[in-house]
């Protein structure tokens, strides 16, 4: 003898329910993902301000926190 077995069908309302879950789920997944690409490019950003191109060689270089007037890089110092 074969035993039937009932294959259930979901629900509307189950559907509609996972639909949402799905939706917040991405929506919560996006705004975490947007707000650490804004924290990498703020860093970025940051790094790259401190960047000076130098007088006689024109490689940039960082300028630290003390600024001369003349603007060399240690290389060419």
């Amino acid at each position: 003898m074969k035993k039937n077995k009932d294959i259930q069908t979901p629900k509307e309302e189950d559907n509609a329910a996972r639909k949402k879950r799905r939706e917040n789920y991405a929506l919560s997944r996006d705004m975490l993902a947007s707000d650490f690409n804004e924290a990498i490019a703020k860093r970025k950003d940051l790094k790259d301000r401190n960047l000076v191109k130098c007088e006689k060689c024109g490689k940039e270089f960082t300028s630290g926190t003390s600024a001369d007037n003349a603007v060399i890089c240690p290389d060419c110092r």
